[in-house]
């Protein structure tokens, strides 16, 4: 078995999620009419862009910090800190689709996992300078 089986699963999840709001901006371009490289015209488009683009920019924060999580305070800890940032990115991806002005629970969500995994992180790492 696996030594992070539930943050590879996190991990996971957020590649198919990203993959999800990868097709969905292809499928705007052929249901709009707008050709690449195009990045604007359609509002629906516009949307569905503007959702992966945003999950791929957390990606960069994401990864590492879940990893370097995982590793200092557990699998378990790691997961349960992916699947509220996944829920975040879902909601924040049905608000933003639905009406921009409703994206800002599912950010929020996916923020505050982010920041806690990250705040922890730190904090282990600073600690385990001093303690060991």
């Amino acid at each position: 078995m696996a030594a992070y089986p539930f943050t590879m699963l996190g991990t996971l999840g957020a590649v198919l999620m990203t993959i999800i709001f990868m097709a969905r901006v292809g499928m705007a371009r052929g249901k709009t009419g707008i050709k690449a490289p195009a990045m604007s015209g359609s509002e629906e488009f516009e949307r569905a862009n503007r959702v992966h683009l945003n999950t791929v920019e957390q990606m960069v924060l994401f990864l590492p910090v879940l990893w370097i999580f995982a590793t200092l305070a557990g699998d378990l800890y790691a997961g349960i800190g992916a699947l509220v940032w996944l829920i975040g990115r879902v909601l924040y991806s049905q608000g933003y689709m639905a009406d921009p002005g409703k994206r800002e629970l599912g950010f929020m969500i996916g923020g505050v996992a982010l920041l806690l995994m990250f705040l922890g992180s730190t904090g282990l790492v600073v600690w385990g300078l001093f303690t060991g």
